[in-house]
């Protein structure tokens, strides 16, 4: 039930996302920065579901990083084609990170911070944080989370 709602909550967003786009496009006047002669242009729209890093997932970015703590990236590779030619790419960060080296997967997830620059590498634009394991590490792992996104450059919406 829960993953059904997940679905129809992101396809409600993708359209509103692609009908406020197409609805801007079609206000801006000739000689404003972004209109066409040939009429309104499109854009692409990715989104994609949980970013839930599970221990063994956890252990495959340390092994990825050689040594140097934790690289998310080669696990992104096979979409980073996708999400990076988007116009916005969004995703779901699941999980919050951990503080310094206390990471764990389920029941309470808390992540390496590496996470938000695997995600920025990948090309997404912004992710909603907003879910049921958003508390699993208390405020502190909110805030974690959030600076981290913010320092890799990747909008947020959803914990706060």
């Amino acid at each position: 039930m829960i993953a059904r709602s997940r679905l129809v909550a992101l396809a409600l967003t993708a359209a509103l996302a692609a009908g406020a786009a197409c609805q801007a496009n079609d206000h801006k006047e000739p000689g404003h920065p972004g209109a066409s002669a040939k009429g309104p242009r499109g854009f692409t729209l990715v989104a994609s579901g949980d970013i839930l890093p599970h221990t063994s997932v956890i252990d495959r970015a340390r092994f990825d990083a050689r040594g140097s703590g934790y690289d998310f990236r080669p696990m992104f590779a096979g979409v980073k084609p996708v999400v990076s030619r988007a116009d916005v790419a969004l995703c779901h960060m699941e999980t919050v990170y951990g503080a310094d080296g206390q990471y764990s997967g389920y029941p309470a997830f808390k992540s390496p911070p590496e996470v938000a620059k695997g995600v920025a590498a990948t090309g997404y634009d912004g992710c909603s944080t907003a879910s049921d394991h958003s508390l699993d590490d208390g405020a502190a792992g909110i805030l974690r989370t959030l600076n981290a996104l913010d320092e890799a450059r990747v909008r947020h919406a959803g914990a706060a």
